[in-house]
């Protein structure tokens, strides 16, 4: 029985609502961090019996045309099927784009989710958001990662973050610069850590985690001081009673101090014949260091597959002719194939080193793109339906979820929301979506996320 004022609030089952309602937000003062997020004396999450024990998360920025990809619709007209062919995967009936060989043979552990969908708004960030906070919320109510909200309830586990970002974070994809990659609410001690570095690059390196050269100890010493006194201001000024911080400049000069940490990040120590198994490219290497970071103790790895969409080849499908020029010619060179064999050999790693019946794998983007080819040849923004697809842990593969009509316009049956997905996420690791609470903006107590797990998937 957890006291919250003069309220007593049954804990058999977690932190309910409707006990949070009744206690009001006058006697939060005294709740400690685990009663505040019903962890595991409460009953609402339990860590030991979580099948999910990390995850990786490929996010597609840029967001690959579904008709193109994942939901083909080879008898619509010739404006809308596109240019690819479908090709026939593992699992009967179900096809998927010619360039996509190697995961068409995987198809029997993957699920897809077909009729994903949201309604506020067509730029990348209001589906980024969606996606990586399971909200599209902006202003002072910004929502934290998802990375972030894992390390809340569960901490680290290693001298590693818990929750890493890389090869960087997202940057400027034409819209509002909110992405949904901070901890916001939560407290600089839960943000992810951003690589900010290509694991691709020759010359690849960690900035901040050797001293620079001539650095003494002394001086070191002298930098650890400085910066606890700056997280110690940090403190005061994020203070919440409800709320237990930990430090953030400390788990820095973790990384900087642990051998083992840091070696985490040494790419070169794999064999060569891995490395190009993944692809010596920046999405291969990535996701290679995604599996290292997971294997030494991070709990949460985010990938973003580019980190802006102007002037690169990437995923925004565009063809305008200027900064936003990709086309057909750019899936079928470099993207899908980058695709094909970075998750396919992620998966394969983690199953040969018994790693993928507790690592969720989910492929993520922001929205879908139109339907009908726009005049140049190209598809733009479209939230009205998309593909995902998750596989690893206890996700129930070799099968699809939902559909869309006959033009991928829009979801036929089992539609699907970006909340779903996280909290299935969420309830692959233990938690109790529908009792967990978290501290929210003012530390009042929400909800991690408003919606229940797809059934389907577990």
């Amino acid at each position: 029985m957890l006291h919250v004022g003069n309220e007593r609030v049954p804990l058999c089952g977690g932190v309910s609502r409707r006990g949070f309602l009744q206690a009001g937000a006058a006697g939060m003062a005294g709740v400690t961090l685990p009663q505040m997020l019903g962890l595991q004396s409460a009953g609402a999450v339990d860590y030991s019996k979580a099948k999910i024990k990390n995850c990786i998360t490929l996010f597609l920025v840029g967001s690959p045309g579904h008709l193109d990809t994942f939901d083909m619709k080879p008898a619509a007209p010739d404006d809308v099927r596109g240019k690819f062919r479908p090709t026939q995967t593992s699992l009967p009936g179900v096809h998927l784009c010619e360039h996509f060989p190697q995961i068409a043979r995987m198809m029997d552990r993957i699920a897809l989710i077909r009729g994903l969908h949201h309604k506020t708004g067509t730029a990348h960030s209001n589906g980024s958001r969606w996606m990586m906070t399971g909200r599209d919320a902006v202003g002072p109510n910004q929502q934290p990662h998802v990375g972030s909200v894992v390390s809340r309830v569960f901490g680290p586990k290693s001298n590693l973050p818990p929750s890493i970002v890389l090869p960087g974070k997202i940057g400027n994809t034409g819209g509002p610069s909110i992405n949904g990659q901070e901890a916001r609410f939560l407290g600089s001690a839960y943000e992810p850590f951003f690589l900010n570095a290509d694991p691709a690059r020759s010359d690849f390196k960690v900035a901040d985690l050797v001293p620079a050269k001539g650095q003494t100890e002394f001086r070191i010493s002298a930098r650890r001081d400085l910066l606890k006194q700056i997280d110690d201001l940090q403190r005061r000024t994020e203070t919440s009673s409800t709320v237990q911080r930990d430090s953030a400049y400390a788990r820095a000069f973790n990384l900087l101090t642990s051998s083992e940490a840091k070696a985490s990040f040494e790419l070169d120590k794999e064999p060569e014949k891995i490395r190009d198994r993944y692809g010596r490219n920046t999405l291969g290497q990535s996701c290679l260091m995604a599996r290292r970071l997971i294997e030494r103790g991070t709990r949460y790895v985010t990938v973003n597959h580019f980190d802006t969409v102007f002037n690169i080849c990437c995923w925004d499908m565009h063809a305008n002719g200027t900064s936003l020029d990709n086309t057909y010619l750019d899936y079928e060179r470099h993207l899908c194939p980058q695709l094909d064999q970075a998750f396919t050999a992620l998966v394969e790693d983690l199953d040969q080193r018994g790693m993928l019946d507790e690592t969720v794998v989910a492929v993520l983007s922001e929205f879908g793109r139109t339907p009908k080819l726009n005049p140049r040849g190209g598809r733009d923004h479209y939230p009205p339906a998309w593909t995902n697809f998750l596989c690893g842990g206890n996700i129930r593969g070799g099968q699809v979820i939902g559909s869309t009509d006959k033009l991928g316009a829009a979801p036929h049956d089992r539609p699907v929301t970006p909340p779903e997905v996280i909290a299935s996420i969420y309830h692959g690791m233990g938690i109790d979506v529908e009792t967990t609470m978290m501290p929210g903006p003012g530390s009042r107590p929400i909800r991690m996320i408003d919606a229940q797990p797809i059934h389907e998937l577990f």
